[in-house]
């Protein structure tokens, strides 16, 4: 490892070039990078709804809900599937491995159901549902106005959520609380009787018309217009005038039935303070922001408010930013501090300015070259891959602090700096390495983990092996580099032996010497109390864990509760 020290003295140019590239990359990364709260999970599991208004569970079970468990089994990567068979609905929920493509699992499962082999009946049409923690969502907001709760259902349908829609990196927005219009058309027997009309008649009328149907085109000149025939229904007075076929000449639908339009029945209430509202639901796409997209939102409210018109409120019921937001601008502060309090450790082991300064670049690179890898990875800035950050911060300084005292030993002596630098890294070169592969094989195993947990701790664990491997990289090329620019050798010829010696005596003297080597000599000493007494520290920790309290993601401070 001490040939990559050889190689950027040699390249000090292009070590200063690359240092650059890092710190300019690596903070392009940092504004560039997804803010969440946890990794993204993707929960492998579908749910497949079918309805068959009237029938039986026992018919359910044998003609909906067993075509739908076969087709579920020829997916690859099914693990099993519960079923649910109830009067008039199939509830089958697919358990499939953790790794498996959701997005094509679903679309290969709706391709199956859809297809002439599946054995469902005809009038059945069942529904896929696969969801990940990106299908909750980012935030919710209540729109209230005074007046009439259709008419402002009708206006957010209209004008609010193609506004929200148009947000970069919003995936879907759903509409709750919100009252639905539909017709109902009411047959009365006896005029029905008398037309001579059957009831099928009127469902032959309403699929026939109000449709617009191609009819070729028409070509004038060097323009060519298509034609379309047919008119759109969009009144009640439009339905009650369609002829009936197989009934007295003259016949319309109004003649045999009422047609009116009602409103539907309720299947959602919003309440905003406890005034009825309508409740908007924003979910994001898996590649966009949740703080960006909450800012986006929350700066059209008033473009929202001018659309409603009149007295109309918009309120945020539901945020996820917020929560994000502390939670970065927290462990970001912790980071920070950790930065200030290991440089100040160093300078006082390491009684040199110039020393701490070289040895305290490490850690803005690290943590710089660490930020690229997550954007090149695809992962987000959350608490666990910023947890990880702040974990590291401590440890990435080691090897800089290993390399620059020992730099700083081998100038001492009086040696000519190249060759004095060359040495020193020689020397702890493979220490330093071994530490930090030991410490990355601790934590990139977590990687590997499957299921959900793996889903959860892999950027935990990726983040901080390549802080660590970038702590290493920089301690043994950057390191040297700045040593030879920064550091100084003494300005008068000097006797190394005397300096070992003067060093060595320094260092017998010192506090941490008089209180470690007596301690260690005991130890020694005595193995079997060292041994015993490590023992009962290590049976004792484990006796422990049963009192330690145990949760996901423990109190996140939110001011909302969920009932």
């Amino acid at each position: 490892m001490s040939r990559l020290a050889r190689f950027s003295l040699r390249n000090r140019a292009l070590v200063a070039l690359a240092t650059l590239v890092a710190i300019v990359f690596g903070g392009i990364s940092l504004t560039s990078l997804k803010l969440e709260l946890i990794p993204s999970l993707e929960f492998p599991g579908m749910a497949v709804v079918a309805a068959d208004p009237g029938a039986s569970p026992e018919v359910i079970d044998a003609q909906v809900s067993t075509p739908i468990e076969s087709a579920a089994s020829s997916i690859d990567g099914v693990t099993g599937t519960t079923t649910t068979s109830a009067t008039g609905v199939s509830s089958v929920f697919v358990e499939l491995e953790y790794g498996t493509d959701m997005d094509a699992a679903r679309q290969e499962l709706e391709s199956t159901l859809s297809s002439g082999t599946s054995g469902l009946p005809d009038d059945v049409d069942p529904q896929v549902i696969a969801g990940s923690i990106d299908d909750f969502p980012v935030i919710q907001i209540s729109v209230a106005a005074s007046g009439d709760l259709e008419g402002l259902a009708q206006k957010v349908d209209t004008d609010v959520v193609p506004l929200l829609s148009d947000l970069e990196g919003v995936r879907d927005v759903t509409v709750t609380g919100a009252p639905e219009r539909e017709v109902q058309i009411a047959l009365r027997p006896a005029a029905l009787v008398a037309s001579g009309a059957e009831p099928s008649s009127i469902a032959t009328a309403l699929t026939d018309n109000g449709v617009l149907v191609p009819a070729g085109s028409l070509t004038t000149g060097d323009r060519t217009l298509s034609v379309q025939v047919g008119t759109r229904l969009t009144e009640v007075a439009d339905l009650e005038a369609l002829p009936l076929v197989g009934a007295k000449a003259g016949t319309t639908l109004g003649d045999v039935a009422d047609v009116e339009v009602t409103t539907s029945p309720v299947t959602s209430i919003a309440r905003t303070d406890g005034d009825p509202s309508v409740s908007i639901g924003i979910t994001k796409t898996p590649s966009g922001n949740t703080v960006d997209i909450s800012h986006a939102v929350q700066e059209v409210f008033s473009d929202i408010e001018d659309a409603v018109g009149g007295d109309a409120s918009v309120d945020v019921v539901f945020d996820q930013a917020p929560f994000i937001e502390q939670s970065v601008e927290d462990l970001t502060t912790e980071g920070l501090l950790g930065l200030v309090f290991a440089v100040v450790v160093i300078l006082l082991f390491l009684l040199s300015l110039r020393s701490t300064l070289v040895t305290a670049i490490s850690i803005p690179l690290s943590v710089l070259v660490t930020l690229i890898g997550l954007y090149v990875t695809g992962y987000s800035l959350n608490i666990l891959t910023l947890g990880a950050l702040t974990v590291a911060i401590g440890r990435v300084v080691d090897d800089s602090i290993v390399v620059i005292e020992n730099i700083k030993r081998h100038l001492s002596y009086g040696e000519e700096k190249s060759h004095a630098i060359l040495q020193a890294v020689r020397e702890v070169a493979g220490a330093v390495t071994s530490s930090t592969l030991a410490t990355v094989a601790v934590f990139l195993p977590i990687a590997f983990v499957g299921g959900q947990v793996g889903q959860l701790f892999r950027p935990f664990a990726l983040t901080v092996t390549l802080a660590l491997l970038a702590s290493l990289l920089v301690s043994l090329t950057i390191i040297p580099v700045l040593a030879s620019w920064f550091l100084r050798s003494p300005d008068t010829q000097v006797d190394p032996a005397l300096v070992r010696e003067q060093a060595h005596q320094k260092e017998r003297r010192g506090l941490l010497q008089r209180i470690y080597v007596p301690l260690l000599d005991k130890s020694i000493g005595h193995p079997v109390i060292t041994l015993v007494i490590a023992g009962v520290l290590l049976i004792g920790t484990f006796a422990m864990t049963p009192f330690l309290k145990t949760n996901f993601l423990g109190d996140r401070g939110q001011n909302t509760v969920s009932l």
